[in-house]
Parts: structure tokens; sequence; C-alpha cells
């Protein structure tokens, strides 16, 4: 077993679980829609980070050919897994009672969801520099950084509107990134 499988297995397991816990609350809050109606701005951030979680536990794979590992490296990847599976928790924390409406879920856990954002976004930083490929494609800093800014102001507005936007902006851009820039123009 290669260093990459060994450490590959706890970052999979880590995403499987937000992935699984993503989905296990969606599931609820349709079967449940009578009773508790369904939030764009929550099934918005839930389809976001679903893309999310797919697509950076795709591109884990592209460690797959490094071969001198560090503590430190595994200890960023570790931590950049585990802030992409604390946005799952935030949308559907583990404490949800049915009565619980998901508008006020959001609302009640927003401050954690992007902050989790801002700690996933600035690890995701660290570990492309660490990969060598900060520059790679040109505008993945710039994406990156606006991002972080993105979330740093909805953390500071806590208005209903930004959510909304910023929900459908990262939806966007995340699709836009898993099936356009990353196939076409980056070719990964």
């Amino acid at each position: 077993m290669s260093e990459f499988e060994y450490i590959s297995i706890l970052t999979s397991i880590v995403f499987g679980l937000g992935i699984t816990h993503l989905l296990a609350g969606a599931g609820r809050a349709f079967f449940r829609q009578r009773q508790n109606p369904i939030d764009e701005v929550h099934m918005t951030f839930t389809a976001s980070t679903f893309l999310v979680l797919v697509l950076n536990w795709w591109v884990a794979f592209s460690w797959r050919t490094k071969t001198d590992w560090t503590f430190d490296l595994f200890l960023v990847l570790l931590c950049w897994s585990i802030a992409q599976y604390m946005l799952a928790i935030f949308l559907y924390p583990p404490d949800l009672a049915e009565s619980d409406r998901y508008r006020e879920i959001f609302d009640r856990n927003r401050l954690g969801y992007y902050g989790a954002s801002i700690v996933y976004g600035t690890l995701d930083i660290v570990a492309t520099g660490m990969r060598g490929a900060l520059l790679h494609p040109v505008w993945y800093l710039p994406f990156a950084g606006s991002y972080l800014g993105l979330c740093a102001l909805g953390m500071l507005l806590r208005r209903r509107s930004y959510d909304r936007f910023f929900a459908w902006y990262l939806f966007v851009i995340l699709f836009a990134w898993c099936f356009f820039v990353r196939r076409i123009l980056v070719n990964v």
C-alpha cells in the first residue's frame, strides 16, 4: 500500500461521511416537506455543498503522484476534508428536530457554515500551494480569494438576500467549474 493510498483512506471516509450526512438530511427534508416546507436557500446550499464534497474528493486524487509525504501535509489535507464535512453538519445538525424549520436551521447555523467555508477555503489554498499548483490554472487564486471574501461578507451582512445570492452564486460557479472549466479549459 502506498502512502497516498494509506492517507486517502481516512480523507475518503471523511468525504463519504459528509456526503452521506448531506444526502440523509436532504432526504429527510423531501420526505417531511408537507410538515416542514423546503427552503430554497437551504436546498441551494445543500446542492452546492454536495458539489464541494464530490469535487474535492475527486481533486484529492491529484495527490496520487506525491511521493514525499509529511505529517504537516497530511494534517492540512485531513483538516481540509473535515472543514468540508462540517459544512454538511451545519446544514443538517445532528440534533435536528422534526419541528425545526429549514430556514431557521440555516439562520441559526449560518455563522458556522460561513466560518467552515472560510476554514475550508483557506486550507484549500494552503493544500494547493503545497501541491505546487497555486497558479494552475492562473485564475484559481483570484477565485479562491473571492470565495473567502464572499464568505466573510456573508458572516458580516447577516441578510437573507445575501444568503440567497451566495447560495446560487456558489452553485452556478461550482457547476461551471465542475463541468466546464475543469473539463474544457484546464483539461482535468
